[in-house]
């Protein structure tokens, strides 16, 4: 598919701007070589996660879409067993050698595979993950293969770029490439909106939730140069802070958390 070839040439390139392998911490729940990850509170989400999956020592846990290998390092630190998958060779390799300097090579191994089209049996894992894959897939092809691989039961939680906030989808469609403003989306991937989020529910074999640990509305300010200081910073912070007390805002934040739990077979 073209679109896969897209995506695996863009996140090729994205790797190769940029490396460096840094370690991943024990203790990190956010990855270290992204600062601006602290700053939008996804330590918070990535705990959260790891809420859901009941994450404990042992559990076999797939990685979709796991990018630089943040995620599947994580985890593999609390002693699950992970296989992260990715499209991108380039960041399959950039995953095994950061897993190795951060000590978790025997724990988490590295593949490049189609989320879209997994190659493993039914019933493989106890849990399945990713942080900002879904928007990029085909929704109804993906939350079948995540069903499928699932033992009865098991759980899922992803990560995800949403497009609950009409305000930031026109933002998005308009400035990023403008003015000093970086655009760092690919071609083929967009925020799951109301739309794609009932898709993704009616294809997957079992309950699925949205939630929002954390509002994050005006902190995507920060991609305007003239906001992105350290005066800036702390007050777009403090207004999502605010925002967030308020009842029913989570639909607002950019970013929120999917978790799903497959249906049991035995019921």
């Amino acid at each position: 598919m073209a679109s896969l070839a897209r995506e695996a040439e863009f996140w090729d390139q994205v790797v190769a701007r940029g490396d460096t392998v840094s370690a991943v911490g024990p203790d990190d729940l956010c990855d270290p070589s992204v600062p601006w990850f602290k700053l939008l509170d996804l330590d918070v989400f990535v705990q959260c996660l790891m809420a859901h999956l009941r994450l404990r020592p042992g559990m076999k846990i797939l990685d979709l879409g796991c990018g630089q290998g943040f995620l599947s390092t994580a985890l593999a630190h609390r002693g699950a067993v992970v296989q992260g998958i990715d499209i991108s060779p380039l960041s399959i390799d950039y995953c095994r050698r950061r897993a190795e300097l951060s000590g978790t090579g025997k724990l988490a191994t590295f593949s490049v595979m189609d989320c879209q089209a997994l190659d493993f049996e039914d019933a493989s894992f106890d849990a399945v993950c990713g942080c900002f894959v879904l928007h990029h897939l085909d929704l109804e092809r993906a939350a079948a293969e995540i069903g499928r691989v699932l033992r009865p039961g098991g759980r899922a939680a992803f990560i995800e770029t949403l497009g609950l906030n009409p305000l930031l989808m026109l933002a998005r469609a308009t400035l990023p490439g403008r003015g000093n403003i970086e655009k760092a989306s690919s071609e083929d991937e967009y925020p799951l909106d109301r739309a794609r989020l009932a898709r993704l529910r009616a294809a997957f074999p079992g309950r699925m939730e949205t939630g929002f640990p954390r509002v994050v509305f005006f902190r995507m300010g920060g991609y305007l140069p003239a906001l992105n200081t350290a005066v800036g910073r702390p007050v777009l912070r403090a207004l999502d802070r605010a925002l967030g007390a308020v009842p029913g805002s989570g639909p607002l934040s950019y970013y929120g958390i999917v978790t799903m739990q497959r249906g049991d077979a035995a019921r």
